[in-house]
């Protein structure tokens, strides 16, 4: 290990114990999941962004949906949305096995897919993606667009998106979920980060200044404390109906926060009358935490993580997505990346029963 890498470690252990992050979470290493491969020969079978959702009666003769995007050695450029399947029809074994439906969205001109989303309503189900900056559509600098899926694949919904941004660094649409509304009936909720990603002030800086400055912004960052991306917190849109364009609403913070914490991606599921968001806490670095909602508008994180680093051997954790099933257990599935190669994400499962769980992390 090197000199820098040991003084950051004894840093981070320090600041860690100063901040009350736990180094440890909760629940035990997942297993590797398997997904057919779709493109092998570009994306090298490599997995970030799983929404997976269970269909009771099934969809399309199937009980178990996922949709993910390729981020193969860190290239946007890969970020086809690909929708799978599994054949499982029991709600008490989530499927480690995926195969391959469709691609969703293939590459855009001048800029990239990312944050895919699955929602089944109405004898439907949807599946949206998020354009970042499309330049044969519209103005709009990201925009997440919505499909339907069919016997035959998928089939688009206009040109119209369903939530966007106008601003090239300030985005409230990142990362989001659509459901159905927790408390309105009828009506549609889409909850997703509200996030700055550059400081426009040192954008606008001169070079060399601006490159000086970005350098030592980076190590700040590094260690925990200044960084250009900054989170304001959880975006809430309002829709009539899941296909037609939604409302800002409003941006709430998360309750209970870690002081070390910038949530990045999350996922959302209900369960026994409460709404929960499961949450990567950083960019990079990051634990993933569960956040319990009793009016589906403000979110408490609990105490403890679910999955660290340190918990999993692994590094590069990245957005998941959970849910429990019928019978009260708790599943998790995530990506990371081996400590040898940083290139690969691949997809996990983990699971532990619910009230165990959240007497754990209380």
């Amino acid at each position: 290990m090197s000199v820098s890498r040991t003084i950051l470690k004894t840093y981070r252990k320090f600041q860690y114990t100063m901040c009350r992050r736990s180094h440890y979470g909760v629940m035990q290493p997942g297993q590797h999941v398997s997904v057919e491969p779709f493109r092998y020969e570009l994306n090298h079978s490599d997995v970030v962004h799983p929404c997976v959702r269970y269909i009771a009666d099934g969809y399309l003769g199937h009980t178990w949906w996922l949709v993910y995007t390729p981020y193969y050695h860190s290239d946007a450029s890969l970020e086809q949305p690909v929708l799978c399947y599994a054949d499982g029809n029991d709600a008490e074994i989530p499927p480690m096995e995926w195969k391959t439906y469709c691609l969703v969205n293939d590459k855009i001109e001048g800029g990239y897919n990312s944050d895919p989303n699955l929602l089944f309503t109405g004898g439907v189900l949807y599946v949206y993606w998020r354009e970042n900056y499309d330049d044969q559509k519209d103005s709009h600098f990201r925009a997440t667009y919505v499909a339907k899926v069919t016997q035959t694949g998928i089939k688009k919904i206009g040109n119209t998106p369903v939530v966007w941004t106008d601003d090239s660094e300030v985005d409230a649409e990142t990362c989001p979920t659509f459901m159905s509304s927790f408390s309105i009936k009828d009506s549609f909720t889409c909850y997703a980060m509200h996030l700055r990603f550059h400081s426009k002030h040192i954008k606008r800086m001169r070079q060399p200044w601006r490159r000086l400055t970005e350098k030592a912004v980076l190590v700040s960052d590094l260690i925990g404390l200044y960084s250009q991306q900054k989170h304001y917190g959880i975006a809430e849109w309002e829709g009539d109906a899941p296909d037609r364009p939604f409302r800002y609403v409003k941006t709430v913070r998360f309750r209970n926060c870690n002081t070390l914490y910038r949530p990045w991606h999350m996922d959302f599921f209900d369960y026994s009358d409460r709404r929960y968001a499961i949450v990567q806490t950083n960019m990079s670095n990051a634990d993933l935490c569960l956040a319990e909602s009793t009016d589906g508008n403000t979110f408490t994180f609990f105490r403890r993580p679910l999955i660290t680093n340190k918990t999993i051997g692994k590094v590069g954790i990245y957005k998941p997505c959970a849910g429990v099933t019928p019978k009260g257990m708790f599943y998790l599935y995530y990506t990371a990346q081996d400590l040898n190669n940083r290139s690969q994400n691949r997809l996990y499962l983990t699971q532990m029963p619910f009230t165990e769980l959240i007497e754990k992390i209380k």
